[in-house]
């Protein structure tokens, strides 16, 4: 009988509101959709109950075509193109049927908005997913059953909390955006049981990790409804504390929304860093990374002036006062991981108008990868990007400094000192880096 509410088929199960409509969507549990509320047959619940889905390689014994499967690929609430994919294959088979050009991943369609080739809806869809050398992936893929990470996301329809983007299976009820947005509907809330010794312990459930980038440790919770990234370290543990010095400076130079805010925070026994989602539900976050191949770069143009252009081509306001900024305080924490998917630009969904995103994952940073022979050498050289490796060639590229306020970093030594000085493991570090820090500032304090 479809007799039980989406919130009393919820309860029985255990599971949250998207996971719901994921089994309903799937045909793991039968419902109807009666107006517009979903009534859930009581049988196929208390049949789901009985028998807990098994983890394992899906069966080589299949009926053909029985893996391929439709999607649309929406952003919010729009369609933006019909797709094919092979589950046992983990491919694309076809890609095509595009209905919204404008309000597609960027660089994914064609300049004229006619096609899209699997091979891009691959790639994109590849980093849309944990990379493979995430530490702990292979064994969770195991778990899962999985050849690929990119396998992972369609548990969960593609759900993010960077931007708008899912999938809409064509078979099965009829879902929404506002059924299973991570936006909108919940998801784990951080409590005393989170476990830091288990990362990955949502990916391959209804979570948005599955659909998290990077190398760093990652997960989402929610703390008081906050939407929240808690993100880990590495050997030594330095980079939770990296984005906390990085916190305090950008709060010094800069202004409001011109960068993410992280502070310390505890997952387990662990020290980690903790932000709020920085894209509202109606935005979405464009790595540079696309932006660039917004036009075709030409020969006498270097990659910062042709990022500009980029920029300028899509009404974008401040891009180079933004991106100035942005180069300034990472050469004053010696950040070596500014890549092209590491800034960017902020699009709204609805009027399709751009901003510069704030600057956020500033982690890799004050020389958290130095040797102990650096250290004791006093070694400060590091290694830049996006446009050049060479920190002092980079830095040469900002034209503009009306923005850089010297008396405001006054105390921030110490400030940063002070951060240091949690975490036991850096002791022998801490005069290092603030020496280094300090070379940093003299030398933009000579250019000027």
């Amino acid at each position: 009988m479809f007799n039980l509410t989406v919130e009393e088929a919820m309860k029985l199960l255990g599971v949250s509101r998207t996971r719901m409509y994921q089994l309903i969507h799937s045909g793991a549990l039968a419902a109807e959709k009666v107006g517009s509320v979903w009534l859930v047959d009581d049988a196929s619940v208390r049949a789901r109950m009985q028998s807990a889905p098994r983890a394992g390689r899906p069966s080589k014994r299949r009926t053909p075509g029985a893996d391929i499967q439709e999607y649309i690929l929406m952003n919010r609430n729009y369609p933006i193109l019909s797709f094919k994919y092979n589950a046992a294959r983990n491919t694309f088979v076809e890609a095509g049927d595009i209905q919204d050009a404008s309000r597609a991943p960027l660089g994914l369609i064609s300049p004229r908005g006619k096609s899209v080739s699997r091979s891009a809806l691959a790639f994109w869809w590849a980093h849309r997913s944990i990379p493979d050398y995430r530490d702990g992936i292979d064994k969770k893929l195991g778990e899962l059953g999985f050849a690929e990470p990119s396998q992972i996301p369609f548990k969960s329809l593609g759900l993010s909390l960077s931007d708008q983007y899912w999938i809409k299976p064509t078979f099965g009820p009829d879902i929404s955006w506002s059924d299973v947005n991570y936006f909108e509907n919940d998801f784990e809330e951080l409590s005393d049981s989170t476990n830091s010794t288990d990362w990955l312990a949502e990916v391959g459930l209804d979570s948005p990790d599955n659909t998290s980038e990077g190398m760093l440790s990652k997960r989402w919770v929610c703390i008081d409804g906050v939407r929240t990234l808690l993100k880990g370290g590495t050997v030594l543990g330095q980079e939770p504390y990296n984005e906390a010095i990085a916190t305090a400076l950008h709060s010094r130079l800069l202004g409001q929304g011109e960068f993410v805010p992280y502070r310390l925070a505890r997952m387990g026994g662990e020290v980690v860093c903790s932000s709020a989602c920085f894209v509202r539900s109606d935005e979405e976050f464009i790595p540079a990374y696309y932006v660039r191949d917004v036009m075709r770069k030409p020969n006498h143009r270097n990659d910062y002036q042709h990022y500009i252009e980029c920029c300028a081509a899509l009404g974008v306001e401040d891009a180079e006062l933004a991106l100035s900024k942005t180069i300034v305080c990472d050469d004053i924490i010696a950040n070596a991981d500014r890549h092209w998917r590491n800034f960017g630009l902020i699009r709204n969904v609805e009027t399709l108008e751009y901003r510069p995103a704030p600057i956020f994952d500033s982690g890799n940073s004050l020389w958290c990868e130095a040797t102990e022979s650096a250290v004791k050498t006093k070694n400060f050289a590091f290694r830049t990007k996006p446009f050049f490796e060479d920190a002092n060639r980079q830095l040469r590229l900002v034209n503009d400094y009306s923005w850089f306020d010297p008396a405001a970093l006054d105390g921030f030594i110490e400030e940063a000192r002070g951060v240091l000085s949690q975490n036991a493991a850096l002791e022998s570090r801490v005069d290092f880096i603030c020496e280094g820090i300090q070379r940093r500032i003299d030398h933009i304090a000579k250019m000027l």
